[in-house]
């Protein structure tokens, strides 16, 4: 048995990770061209609504609408369907932050339901939880891990529900033969700067198929101007003096952003993703059948996974230390891990003692809102993951031989802590 690194050992594994992101010269000649050109704002320059072109071709939706992040696109989305005082929405007790943020940035209240052991959204919680003031659900395909959806979409159709795909982690996912985002009324990415790939730090896309719902996110996403004659935002101002019907807000993209995701999507499909996906399937491989895994990513013909991160759940009661030690001890060996990534939303202080906007923390005590109190909540098996998960990268500079240094490095360590 080997001496571990942690305890004065060599290391499994003595090379590099490379970084990521990471940009071709090509890419960043070309935001050089755009910055000289001196038409980098959305509506000064074409390439922003060819960058929308490309990214609704390429997902197979109807409609792609840029914003800033990942967060305005959810608020975008929730906020162009309707929703607000008063509602709620449904989503994962289990993600990062802004999957919740967003129903209250719409001022409307989430409600968390509990996950299964892919990760994912409950539809058995899901529908414990509708009430009638409930308007949407919030499905995040995390990790890349790609949702059960039809039980989803036939909660959602049963009590009339909109259904928003967060798929802010799951680029190219693909369920019984459709991408992840073209499932429900609309789909969300973030171009942040550690997804599938970036556009330069922050981005984020909206893709939908209902034309209605489209013009709406572009009224939302930039100061609330008039759709109703589908024109865009300089063809309104030349034609009409006053072309603000709602509030809205700026959350465009910037040219030099759109050059960024036109050059990144131009090799997301034949470089990213296809080494993304090996990755992520060779560490099933190598790891699945591990006495120490309990549960590896989902990735099947139906569901087929877009290996943002590879989480393994791993049955702790085999351990001889907890979850935190075994991580630290694998990165010793000189291969980037991670814990759970997100754990339970609902615990965050936010929510616990209710700190939203401004002195009245609207909306959490509007008057049209229900008294919701979140320290009451207590998703078990989102808990139960929190505890248990421990993640690997499959960032596509990565390769077989830092796969093989996962593996190995996974092993030499359950080797020593299992009892």
């Amino acid at each position: 048995m080997s001496k571990l690194a942690i305890d004065g050992g060599a290391k499994a594994y003595k090379g590099n990770f490379p970084m990521w992101p990471c940009f071709e010269e090509a890419t960043i000649q070309k935001v050089a061209d755009v910055l000289r050109s001196g038409k980098v704002n959305y509506w000064t320059g074409p390439i922003g609504q060819q960058f929308e072109k490309a990214w609704a071709k390429w997902n197979g939706s109807a409609h792609a609408i840029s914003v800033a992040n990942g967060t305005t696109a959810l608020h975008t989305a929730l906020a162009s369907m309707g929703i607000g005082p008063g509602d709620e929405v449904i989503c994962p007790s289990y993600s990062f932050i802004a999957s919740s943020f967003c129903i209250l940035q719409a001022g409307a209240l989430p409600v968390f339901a509990d996950v299964g052991d892919d990760h994912l959204l409950s539809a058995k919680d899901i529908e414990s939880k509708i009430t009638e003031r409930t308007k949407a659900i919030i499905v995040v395909h995390l990790y890349g891990i790609v949702a059960d959806m039809d039980p989803i979409l036939a909660i959602a159709k049963k009590h009339n529900l909109k259904v928003v795909e967060d798929c802010a982690q799951c680029f190219g996912g693909v369920y019984k033969g459709k991408k992840t985002g073209t499932l429900g009324d609309a789909g969300c990415y973030s171009f942040c700067q550690s997804k599938h790939f970036t556009t330069g730090g922050e981005g984020g896309m909206v893709v939908t198929n209902d034309e209605d719902l489209a013009w709406e996110c572009r009224s939302f996403r930039d100061h609330g101007y008039d759709v109703k004659e589908r024109l865009n935002l300089l063809e309104m101002e030349g034609k009409l003096m006053y072309i603000h019907r709602r509030v809205g807000f700026n959350f465009r993209m910037t040219e030099m952003q759109s050059q960024i995701g036109l050059c990144e999507l131009a090799r997301l499909d034949s470089w990213n993703l296809k080494n993304r996906i090996r990755n992520g399937k060779m560490l099933i491989k190598g790891l699945k059948g591990h006495p120490l895994v309990q549960h590896a990513p989902v990735d099947s013909k139906e569901r087929q996974n877009s290996f943002w991160w590879a989480p393994f759940v791993l049955n702790t009661d085999k351990l001889k230390c907890d979850i935190k030690k075994f991580i630290k001890a694998v990165a010793a060996e000189g291969v980037p891990v991670y814990s759970v990534l997100w754990p339970e939303m609902y615990k965050e202080r936010a929510y616990v003692d209710r700190v939203g906007f401004g002195l009245a923390n609207y909306p959490f005590y509007d008057p049209k809102s229900r008294n919701i109190d979140y320290s009451k909540f207590n998703c078990k098996k989102a808990n139960w993951l929190t505890d248990r998960t421990m993640s690997f990268f499959t960032h596509p500079v990565y390769t077989e031989e830092h796969m093989k240094a996962y593996i190995e490095a996974f092993k030499k360590v359950a080797d020593v802590y299992m009892k």
